[in-house]
């Protein structure tokens, strides 16, 4: 009786460390797919505007952008302060903010291509954490992601959710790399020109410095925390705008097979998990045939 129960404390360890392993993959693919989703209702209602509604939608933005002179970044966009509300209020959703770009109705403003390490993520309006939590989120305060001189909007995202990847990958990026961001019927090219690899998270006179608004130039940063997994500083990520030649290719060949184990190591580890509950079950069988013989 004592063996029987010891080896059912071990199959039950077993599964609770398969379903350990599997929730970060299981939880980032069905993330992957709302992602998908959303970006692919947005494209879908594109296609259904005319040249007018258009012409309409760039209007608002422009003029939403004419008012922003110098970024307002406020708080840390994650929070730490505690000064972030995580859910947006009623005032939120009945703001000019939310109304401009907004063609879904869904809070969608466009979305952000990164071909080097496979990303393609939706933009939501503001950085609220229910938002980046799935996605990523333009800081409010910065210019709308509509290109333009004189401009530096700032694009939020979270790295080492166990629910979802998002940018935690960004740190592979190099200077001279491209990302995209795509809005309404434009795409955006901006090459990597600047790394501010650590800042403190509550350094606000260093950050509002590497998010100022530059006369002339055409700025994008992405903004993230860092080291991975202890997020007590922040990496910035800057691209400036260049000619947009047509959008790079994901990663192929050598690079291609490291991404695939990188994204799937841990598919293996579940497997190999799986194999060994079934193992000491057939063991755990086989040794109960033996010993009720043995009775006999």
């Amino acid at each position: 009786m004592k063996q029987a129960v010891i080896r059912f404390l071990v199959v039950v360890l077993f599964l609770i460390g398969g379903c350990l392993l599997a929730y970060p993959i299981l939880s980032n693919e069905w993330n992957n797919y709302v992602q998908s989703k959303l970006i692919g209702d947005y494209q879908n209602k594109l296609t259904d505007m005319n040249s007018n509604e258009y012409t309409l939608e760039w209007n608002a933005a422009k003029e939403f952008n004419s008012n922003i002179t110098e970024n307002a970044i406020g708080t840390d966009a994650f929070g730490m302060n505690g000064e972030e509300e995580s859910t947006p209020g009623p005032d939120f959703f009945d703001s000019k903010y939310y109304s401009v770009l907004n063609v879904n109705g869904d809070g969608i403003m466009g979305y952000l291509s990164v071909p080097k390490i496979n990303l393609k993520l939706p933009i939501m309006h503001g950085t609220y954490d229910e938002y980046i939590q799935t996605a990523l989120g333009h800081m409010n305060g910065t210019a709308l992601p509509i290109g333009g001189e004189g401009t530096h909007s700032v694009i939020v995202g979270h790295r080492g959710l166990p629910s979802a990847e998002l940018f935690t990958n960004i740190d592979q990026l190099q200077k001279g790399d491209k990302f995209y961001v795509h809005v309404l019927d434009e795409v955006h090219a901006y090459e990597v020109d600047k790394i501010y690899p650590m800042i403190e998270a509550d350094d606000m006179d260093t950050l509002e410095v590497a998010l100022r608004v530059e006369s002339g130039k055409d700025y994008v940063t992405l903004f993230t925390c860092t080291p991975y997994g202890v997020n007590t500083h922040r990496l910035l990520v800057r691209g400036t705008r260049v000619e947009y030649l047509g959008e790079d290719e994901p990663p192929k060949g050598a690079d291609a097979v490291v991404e695939t184990v990188k994204n799937y190591y841990m598919v293996i580890s579940i497997i190999g998990f799986i194999l060994a509950i079934i193992i000491i079950v057939i063991i755990s069988r086989i040794a109960k045939n033996k010993e009720a013989k043995r009775g006999l």
